[in-house]
């Protein structure tokens, strides 16, 4: 059965700034996300080129009802202080949940947030062990990326 992930914002901005984004729907994955992490991609065409999967069909970006709009607004306002997630990231960890799939989230207040809520949750080390695993990329080019994206993203451990 193929691995079905949903990703958040970060993880699509981290593999666009490192250039692995080709190589990430490339994985045996089905990989969702929804309209509002669309929405976040505004900077050096990061919506453009991740809107290219969109249209090639390799990203899927549901179309939301209102009672799950409602839904995710009421997860919002019910960790509002507690976790202060965002509306975008709210929306992924309603969709993966509601659906039992894996997110995929660099941003800790949702990491534990949906952990809690009882989701699977991987990170961007995660998907740089699958592009190794499945000869993707190889561990040289994962270092000189992870490297890459360490010296771009704060999140990240910087090493040397």
């Amino acid at each position: 059965m193929k691995k079905i992930v949903v990703n958040d914002t970060n993880v699509f901005i981290d593999l666009f700034s490192v250039g692995l984004l080709e190589e990430f729907f490339s994985l045996p994955w089905e990989v969702h996300t929804t309209d509002l992490v669309m929405l976040e991609l505004t900077k050096e065409g990061q919506g453009d080129t991740v809107g290219k999967y969109r249209q090639d069909g390799r990203l899927h970006v549901p179309t939301l009802e209102g009672k799950d709009m409602i839904a995710i607004g009421q997860l919002k306002a019910l960790h509002e202080g507690k976790t202060n997630v965002s509306i975008a990231d709210c929306s992924v960890w309603y969709y993966a949940k509601q659906n039992k799939y894996v997110l995929l989230t660099g941003d800790r207040k949702l990491r534990k947030a949906s952990v809690l809520d009882g989701v699977e949750v991987h990170g961007i080390i995660y998907v740089f062990d699958n592009l190794v695993d499945t000869d993707v990329i190889t561990t040289e080019v994962a270092a000189i990326k992870l490297r890459q994206l360490a010296s771009i993203n704060p999140r990240l451990p910087k090493h040397r």
